[in-house]
């Protein structure tokens, strides 16, 4: 058991519940591998974790695409899912003319928001500005109308502050997975992305800088 310990099963058990010494050492023994994979799960946590937004980050996020590339590939092309890239506007004109702990505040509104619309799918912060969205099942039934609800819910909030940084203004691009031109989770990604930056000079074009 200690050597499929070392060579990192964690999920063993020793069964043996006598009350002599065997049964004191089974027990220690099981508790320590317990603790073990607690203590594992919290690395990971931290790994996997962006501490400004408490949301998964980069490497999370090509973890979860790893899998998601797995699932195309044993499925044949035959599953659906829409990748979301989001941006928040003006981030960098907050930075300086405010601060960036005022633009720390308007990346964790602007998350929390994600999060609140897109709350079926998981959320990565994958950039300083930018966030990836896996939409599946439910999400991805509703996701034009997801869209527009976060657009709403955006001029909503930056209606009732004046504060610059309260605002939330969000380009975002959703692109469905298409077998019949997507070979991999990447070219859904890139058509994601190029949609966001169509939809980002478009708010650029009616919008004022924040000032």
């Amino acid at each position: 058991m200690a050597e499929e310990v070392n060579n990192g099963n964690y999920e063993i058990k020793l069964n043996y519940d006598g009350n002599d010494e065997v049964g004191i050492l089974t027990r220690t023994f099981n508790k320590l591998i317990s603790n073990l994979k607690i203590h594992i799960g919290d690395l990971n946590n931290l790994a996997y974790a962006d501490a400004l937004t408490s949301l998964r980050n980069k490497g999370a996020c090509d973890t979860y695409t790893e899998k998601l590339q797995n699932q195309i590939n044993e499925s044949n092309g035959e599953i659906e899912f829409a990748i979301g890239i989001s941006d928040c506007n003006n981030l960098k004109l907050i930075n300086d003319l405010y601060g960036h702990d005022k633009g720390d505040i308007y990346l964790k509104n602007s998350s929390a928001l994600i999060c609140k619309i897109f709350q079926h799918s998981p959320v990565f912060r994958t950039g300083g500005d930018e966030f990836t969205i896996i939409l599946q099942n439910e999400d991805f039934q509703n996701r034009e109308k997801l869209i527009r609800i976060l657009s709403e819910k955006s001029i909503e909030i930056s209606k009732n502050t004046e504060k610059p940084w309260e605002k939330i203004s969000v380009a975002i691009g959703i692109a469905e997975y298409n077998p019949k031109i997507d070979s991999s989770v990447g070219d859904v990604m890139r058509r994601a992305d190029k949609l966001m930056y169509e939809h980002k000079r478009k708010l650029k074009t009616r919008k004022k800088p924040y000032r």
